[in-house]
């Protein structure tokens, strides 16, 4: 629910099950009070409710009310309760008292129809219902076995009707209703007049939801269609307008249709937008798609007209004095932010060590390592580059940073893809995109590029699910939370990514075979420093006396890791150095060990 919030919704549809109702009324209620608590207004939806509501849940009341089901033009009984059973109607009315407990604020009648034949296993869409003694009853006699004009104004009269007694139900216990129909005018399942509908007494709010996939529609002229049936309709009768776009089962190439099907329902006058479903349902089978992360973002940008934004951003009301502190207490309050990423760090080490994983597993094959980042996140990721080849032995090249220049625009997208394009990438490479938000220009051309050229995309950012998570292979999020400074990122975000890009580039590393235990016996001997510190590392490692490593060091022209193959194999520096290449830099490998 703050994960809605902080992207900018400002309410939330939760599921009312069968399920819920018998054994979870305590926690429903627990969840709506957490909405209302994060600044959500909260509906509620009768999901999947006696199978005359949408929703896939399973339908616990028709187990034991078989005679109150509805009947097939055929004769057969179905599993699905009938609109015009009383014993229904009660049941249905019992549901909202619990869901107006619970402190929703609207109650969301969810596409009300007499039951979809496939939904109940019947492999034939002529079918319809309903032809009950309940029907029978309100229809003056038994119902025909053809849908005649007059039956079919019957069964949809009986929505209606059934539809007028919820309402009402809800209305006298100062409830409030909204009611979603199918976008249909037409066949066994529409409604031929909104207008009926919109008349009830009780209903606040007018609601349709256009998947056009669903109904094999073009996005833009059904959505728009039916954007503006429902405006023309609520405005006729002075209540409100709402209308949902899906946002499951999309892909990327989807993104666009989802784009102008939310324009198109503005430019229809519609404002009260709304997408089903979290996260573009990315965590449930059915429903999800590869690039359900990406609709996600998509749908959010579109829906709050902004763009999603890192905790990073966020301004925090405790530190609304902070200008007024001492010296002292600033020096604590950045401590103790500091403190809490290494935390932050460590929750994230899963996915980091997975994203390692895929990196040494290219790089052993030849590949290269590119970093790829803007402003802060883009020094932290040339300087991790730079210290590989002086620290490890790195060869040029192996591991490098494009980086967009300080004083360009991180939004500069061509940069970042004509310095990629220019290396030029290729399929064993590896890109590491370093940004806070996860949604920086430069940072989301970058993995478009490695995803065309098929390298491995990896992306650290400072929120999870971001635009260039769902651009990437894998996803490294550390979450950090507000900054002390708003939108600094070069503070928690910052130090964040700098222990990622240490932990990434050092144990690549020494997955490689750069590092021997744990000694730095590639390090470049630039200085005397140096040269004294991979003396001492190849004493260490080797057991061998100092003489014999500055006879060996000699022979291999200085290269600690040649020296130490050297003696640990027994074999000369020639021989060291064709082992080492042989065993792509390993040094234990190339020592037989």
């Amino acid at each position: 629910m703050a994960d809605l919030a902080a992207r900018g919704y400002t309410g939330v549809l939760h599921t009312f099950s069968e399920n819920d109702f018998g054994y979870y009324s305590g926690t429903m209620a627990e969840i709506v009070a957490i909405s209302h608590d994060a600044g959500l207004t909260v509906q509620a939806s009768p999901w999947g409710l006696g199978r005359t509501f949408g929703g896939e849940a399973e339908s616990r009341w028709v187990a034991f009310h078989a005679d109150e089901c509805q009947v097939l033009d055929d004769g057969r009984r179905v599993a699905a309760a009938c609109l015009n059973s009383l014993a229904y109607r009660d049941f249905c009315k019992e549901w909202a008292d619990w869901v107006l407990d619970c402190g929703v604020d609207s109650v969301f009648w969810d596409e009300p129809a007499w039951v979809v034949p496939a939904h109940v296993g019947v492999d034939d869409a002529l079918r319809w219902t309903c032809r009950c003694d309940n029907c029978a009853e309100r229809f003056g006699g038994p119902v025909p076995a053809e849908r005649t004009p007059e039956v079919q104004a019957f069964r949809e009269a009986s929505v209606v009707d059934f539809l007028r007694e919820m309402l009402a139900h809800v209305a006298a216990r100062g409830g409030s209703n909204a009611i979603c129909l199918l976008p249909s005018t037409e066949g066994t399942q529409g409604l031929a007049d909104w207008n009926e509908v919109a008349a009830l007494p009780g209903l606040a709010t007018l609601v349709t939801d256009p998947y056009w996939k669903h109904w094999d529609g073009s996005a833009e002229e059904f959505v728009r269609r039916f954007a503006r049936l429902l405006r023309e309709t609520a405005d006729r009768h002075g209540i409100g307008a709402q209308l949902w776009v899906p946002s499951f089962g999309l892909t990327r190439d989807d993104i666009p249709d989802l784009e102008a099907a939310i324009a198109a329902t503005r430019e229809e006058g519609v404002e009260d937008i709304w997408t089903w479903g979290y996260e573009a349902c990315g965590h449930m089978t059915s429903l999800a798609t590869t690039d359900a992360r990406l609709v996600w973002e998509a749908a959010g940008s579109a829906l709050t007209r902004r763009p999603q934004t890192a905790t990073t951003e966020a301004a925090r009301a405790d530190l609304a004095d902070l200008d007024l502190r001492s010296t002292r207490d600033l020096v604590r309050v950045l401590n103790e932010e500091d403190a809490t990423v290494p935390a932050a760090v460590a929750e994230a080490g899963d996915e980091l060590a997975l994203a390692i994983d895929a990196i040494v597993e290219r790089m052993l094959r030849g590949g290269r390592l590119v970093y790829a980042g803007a402003g802060t996140s883009g020094a932290l990721a040339a300087l991790d580059a730079s210290e590989c080849s002086s620290t490890f032995g790195s060869p040029p090249g192996e591991v490098l940073a494009v980086v967009a220049d300080q004083d360009a625009d991180e939004d500069d997208r061509a940069a970042a893809t004509n310095a990629l394009l220019g290396l030029p990438l290729r399929p064993v490479d590896c890109v590491v995109a370093v940004s806070a938000s996860g949604a920086t220009p430069f940072v989301l051309a970058a993995l478009e590029v490695a995803r065309e050229a098929g390298a491995l995309g990896v992306a650290v950012a400072s929120v999870r699910d971001s635009r260039a998570a769902a651009l990437a292979d894998r996803e490294v999020p550390v979450v950090v939370g507000p900054e002390v400074l708003a939108g600094s990122t070069r503070l928690k975000a910052g130090t964040a990514q700098k222990l990622v890009l240490n932990t990434i580039s050092t144990v690549t590393m020494i997955r490689l075979g750069r590092t021997y235990g744990g000694l730095m016996v590639g390090v470049a001997p630039g200085n005397e420093k140096l040269r004294e510190r991979a003396r001492r590392n190849v004493v260490l490692a080797s057991g061998a006396s100092e003489d014999r490593v500055d006879e060996a060091l000699e022979a291999a022209a200085g290269d600690a890791r040649v020296a130490l193959v050297s003696l640990l194999a027994g074999v000369d520096a020639t021989a060291a150095r064709s082992r080492l290449e042989a065993s792509d830099g390993s040094v234990r490998k190339a020592a037989g060990q």
